[in-house]
């Protein structure tokens, strides 16, 4: 069935609740079409997602009995992977991460320079520098977690060769939260070149 409705965009705007202006036959046809696209998607994807398995299984060490070359063969697991995703953590933190300044803007340089400026307190550059400390203070000082979520990312990387950092203002804390979605966890078309590129993004919550 296709979906036929037309809603002000006024109101989609100011709505709380878009599910609230639609019927239920509305809301069976957007639901239906959702999962039929992301089951698509997440299909394209399936041989990817057995070697990502199988690399966290390598990474972790988890143990399996073996059956070859017979059954209750030795198994030995030795832990050069996680020893490598350690040591690329090691030296990508510090690289990444210089300092506690982790908002850096580039002023376009067709603006006035600062010494030009008659007011150099509203100059693009001040406003610039305050700009980068308010977002720098609201990720390391009001977002307790983004240290954290940042560490899960950069052992994440070397592992399965990706990872997604989602940033949003959450309503409920009433600030800007950052959060390691898990390449596991985002589901894109398996041949999209980009997120930006991407048809639908789905995250699995």
């Amino acid at each position: 069935m296709e979906l036929d409705v037309k809603i002000k965009i006024e109101k989609l705007l100011t709505s709380l609740n878009i599910a609230e202006m639609l019927d239920e036959q509305e809301l069976h046809t957007i639901g239906s079409t959702v999962l039929r696209e992301f089951n698509i998607d997440k299909e394209s994807r399936s041989t990817w997602e057995q070697r990502v398995e199988a690399a966290m299984k390598l990474a972790l060490q988890v143990a399996e009995a073996k059956s070859f070359p017979w059954s209750g063969a030795s198994n030995v697991k030795f832990p050069l992977i996680t020893i490598a995703a350690l040591q690329f953590h090691s030296r990508a933190y510090p690289a990444l991460i210089p300092s506690s300044q982790l908002v850096k803007l580039d002023v376009p340089s067709y603006y006035a320079s600062q010494e030009d400026s008659t007011d150099i307190v509203n100059s693009p550059y001040e406003k610039a520098k305050r700009i980068e400390a308010h977002m720098s203070y609201q990720m390391l000082t009001q977002d307790e977690n983004w240290e954290s979520e940042m560490d899960k990312v950069l052992i994440t990387v070397p592992i399965v060769g990706c990872a997604f950092k989602k940033t949003y203002w959450d309503t409920n804390l009433e600030k800007v939260v950052s959060r390691l979605v898990l390449p596991m966890n985002l589901v894109v078309d398996n041949w999209t070149r980009s997120l930006e590129e991407a048809e639908r993004i789905s995250e699995i919550i």
